[in-house]
């Protein structure tokens, strides 16, 4: 079995793609997970540090509010979305995985939009209870939607009842004692 998860920008997107993949590493030690990110956010040190492939795509976030900048600052983000797909159609055409995993930020989309192109399985969870943009705009394409919180449902256009999983959480944190825990606070 080969996961592949994209996503980042915030720890609250790549937590519960790094506590979902080492449960299914305790339960399926020959699992292989692999993900992408970008080489300049969180991703890049959190998921080597946890012994997982890590594959970059360069790819930039929208600007909503409109000022010169930010509209020079979209232009480029065109342009490496552009450079960002083919990117992805070739790592994935390299990594095959099983499934393609998104848990938000920007790097999920050109990688999940790539993954259902080329007939991958594909699943986006939400953290949240008001799901971010690049969610809202894969929910409707992708296999599986997992839900941390009911109430994001009815922000999102889903062909097919969501599962409601709650927010993933790293073993580590399950394991540890009260005090072990203060001392480390």
């Amino acid at each position: 079995m080969h996961i592949l998860f994209a996503g980042g920008g915030t720890a609250g997107h790549i937590n519960p793609a790094l506590a979902v993949a080492g449960y299914i590493k305790e339960r399926h030690p020959d699992a292989k997970i692999s993900y992408i990110g970008t080489a300049q956010t969180l991703e890049a040190r959190l998921v080597p540090e946890k012994g997982y492939d890590f594959y970059t795509i360069d790819v930039a976030g929208f600007q909503r509010k409109l000022t010169p900048q930010n509209i020079a600052n979209n232009i480029s983000a065109v342009k490496t979305a552009v450079t960002a797909s083919k990117r992805c159609k070739d790592l994935l055409k390299e990594l095959k995985p099983d499934i393609v995993v998104g848990t938000g930020g920007y790097v999920s989309g050109p990688v999940l939009k790539t993954a259902q192109k080329l007939g991958f399985k594909t699943a986006i969870h939400e953290q949240n209870a008001y799901p971010g943009i690049t969610n809202k705009m894969l929910c409707s394409d992708v296999d599986r939607v997992m839900l941390a919180m009911k109430e994001a449902e009815k922000y999102l256009k889903i062909n097919k009842k969501p599962y409601i999983t709650g927010n993933p959480i790293r073993q580590e944190l399950l394991n540890i004692d009260r005090e072990t825990a203060r001392k480390k606070l």
